[in-house]
């Protein structure tokens, strides 16, 4: 990170998925980035797309009492909102009806923001669509997506993860594995248990997201 990067955020407001809360205050905490404000809102929103909308609203609407729309950069994957009920509407779509000036970090997923198409190719040896990318706001979440907003029980997750998955890949940005591993190992048995499916942590770096947020302000 140079100076001048860092310069570009001090008048801007950050509004993001509650997912990324982890790398995101990383940066800010390492002063790799300085914004004004950060907005999150909760995170999993994705499960209930009319509450997604309604808390990205409220967090642009907080952000704009800060700072000018053409100021705000939102921290959303492109395909984060998916409706039955309005099947073209996306998170650009909220955000052009919001305001046309606010600026989106590109990606079509939080994890896609951390891990590119072809990194998780990498790490899954060509099976990226059988791994359950989790980064580690979806670690601290999984229960509260799956089991609250989904509202799925032990069945349910026999349903549908064991057979469609490989394993869950925890997409480690921040070298975290080894101690959630050792200081809360009946978690991650917890969440296999409840999947089916093996837990591993894959260290990677946060370039990918650093380099998305510089060129949100280039």
């Amino acid at each position: 990170m140079n100076m001048t990067a860092q310069a570009a955020f001090e008048e801007r407001c950050i509004v993001s998925c509650g997912m990324l809360h982890p790398e995101l205050a990383h940066l800010v905490d390492t002063g790799f980035i300085s914004p004004r404000r950060v907005f999150f809102t909760p995170p999993g929103l994705h499960a209930v797309p009319d509450k997604l909308e309604q808390h990205l609203v409220d967090q642009l609407d907080e952000a704009g009492t800060v700072c000018p729309n053409d100021k705000v950069i939102v921290v959303y994957g492109a395909k984060c909102y998916t409706s039955t009920d309005e099947p073209l509407k996306r998170v650009d779509t909220i955000l052009k009806d919001y305001a046309s000036d606010i600026v989106r970090v590109q990606g079509d997923y939080g994890y896609d923001m951390l891990a590119s198409f072809e990194e998780r190719r990498r790490i899954s040896g060509g099976r990226e669509n059988k791994i359950l990318w989790f980064t580690i706001g979806w670690l601290r979440s999984w229960k509260m997506v799956y089991q609250r907003y989904f509202g799925w029980d032990a069945a349910d997750a026999n349903a549908n993860f064991p057979g469609f998955y490989d394993k869950i890949v925890v997409l480690d940005a921040l070298d975290v594995g080894d101690t959630f591993m050792a200081e809360h190992p009946e978690e991650i048995l917890e969440l296999f248990d409840w999947t089916g499916l093996e837990v591993t942590f894959e260290p990677i770096t946060l370039d990918r997201f650093k380099r998305l947020l510089t060129e949100s302000v280039a």
